[in-house]
């Protein structure tokens, strides 16, 4: 989301404050700069990332606000650019409803988002697929967390 990029830009460059990091408006075309050690990017901007040329993809709590749909495309995503090599680490509510603006006036007749049930490659070597420990521990709803290569 473009709203975190400031913090994420922050926090990035107060633990590696001689990285290069590329923000989305400093990208020219549709060329990433070869010199970068983080480029953030916005939700539009995801095509320009080449195939199998990140090491590991990561997913905090936003697939369960998505539609099914935009997760698909998310899947895919993450399936093009991720290395044989690499590694794909998601933590996700274990159900939740996609709700709109309008979520405590209109009824939600989205399907709800299962963790679980997300279309996980089936040719990846599973890691870690659990619910998570430290989260049970903190908050009401169950966490999945799936760490995959």
């Amino acid at each position: 989301m473009p709203e975190v990029l400031p913090v994420t830009f922050t926090f990035l460059s107060s633990l590696f404050p001689s990285a290069k990091i590329t923000l989305p408006n400093e990208i020219e075309g549709k060329k990433i700069p070869n010199d970068s050690n983080f480029v953030l990017l916005i939700p539009n901007q995801i095509e320009i990332v080449h195939d199998n040329s990140i090491d590991i993809a990561i997913n905090l709590h936003s697939f369960q606000e998505m539609t099914q749909a935009q997760i698909g495309v998310y899947f895919k995503f993450v399936q093009r650019v991720v290395r044989e090599s690499g590694y794909f680490f998601s933590s996700n509510r274990i159900e939740k409803i996609p709700t709109d603006d309008h979520a405590y006036t209109v009824e939600q007749i989205s399907p709800p988002n299962r963790f679980f049930e997300y279309p996980w490659n089936k040719n990846n070597k599973i890691l870690i697929n659990e619910v998570s420990r430290f989260h049970r521990l903190v908050q009401a709803d169950s966490i999945g967390v799936r760490l995959e290569t």
